[in-house]
C-alpha cells in the first residue's frame, strides 16, 4: 500500500492498462525492477476487477480515517500521563503504543501492588510453578491480564533484539543455555 502501488491501482481502476505506463509509475526501491514489473501487470484486467479493487481501496481508506480518528482520541486521553509515557519509552523494545498500553491497563499509581512480582502475577507473566515429587511439569504462564501481557512479552523481544541493552546481553547469556527457546514457548504456547 504504499505511494507508487497505489498510483498503479489508481491508474488501473481510472482504465489504464499499458503495462510500459503503470510499471513507470514506480518510485524508488521499486524503481530497479520495472522489467518485472512490466511483466506482472500483464494480463487480464476487466471493468469488475476495477470495481473490486475500488471497493477494497474505498474501505481500506474508511479503516485508515478510523485509526487515525482513534489514535487522536488516545493521544488526547493519554495527555495527563505523558510524562509517565515518556519515561516507559526509555525502557529498550518499549515504544509509544505500548507505553499507552500499560498506562491503561495499569495506571500511573503502583500502590496497588506491593511488589513487582505481585504486579507480574497480575499480569500473567509468572510462570507455573507445578512440582510434584521433585519433578516439574507444565512451566506456563498463568492466567492474567491479555493485554498487558501481550504488549509486554512484545517489548520484551524488541528489547532484547537491541545489542547495546541490558535486555540483549541478558537474552545472549540465557541463550547458551537454551533456556529463551523455553520462553518463546511458554510465552506463544500454540507454537512448537
Amino acid at each position: 500500500m504504499g505511494k507508487a502501488s497505489r498510483r498503479m491501482l489508481d491508474a488501473l481502476i481510472a482504465g489504464e492498462r499499458d503495462p510500459d505506463v503503470l510499471a513507470d509509475m514506480a518510485l524508488t526501491r521499486m524503481r530497479p525492477r520495472i522489467p518485472e514489473l512490466r511483466q506482472a501487470l500483464l494480463g487480464r484486467f476487466d471493468e469488475h476487477h476495477a470495481l473490486m479493487i475500488s471497493m477494497h481501496l474505498a474501505h481500506i481508506d474508511h479503516l485508515s480515517a478510523g485509526i487515525d480518528r482513534l489514535d487522536a482520541e488516545v493521544d488526547r486521553v493519554v495527555v495527563p500521563f505523558s510524562d509517565q509515557v515518556r519515561r516507559l519509552m526509555t525502557i529498550p523494545g518499549v515504544g509509544k503504543r505500548t507505553a499507552e498500553v500499560v498506562i491503561a491497563e495499569i495506571g500511573a499509581d503502583m500502590g496497588q501492588f506491593p511488589t513487582a512480582a505481585h504486579l507480574a502475577s497480575w499480569a500473567g507473566l509468572c510462570p507455573g510453578n507445578h512440582e510434584s515429587a521433585g519433578k516439574s511439569s507444565s512451566g506456563r504462564a498463568r492466567k492474567g491480564n491479555g493485554h498487558l501481557r501481550v504488549a509486554l512479552c512484545e517489548a520484551a523481544w524488541a528489547g532484547v533484539r537491541k545489542n547495546d541493552s541490558y535486555f540483549g546481553a541478558q537474552f545472549r547469556r540465557f541463550l547458551v543455555t537454551g533456556r529463551p527457546q523455553r520462553l518463546a514457548r511458554d510465552a506463544h504456547p500454540g507454537r512448537q
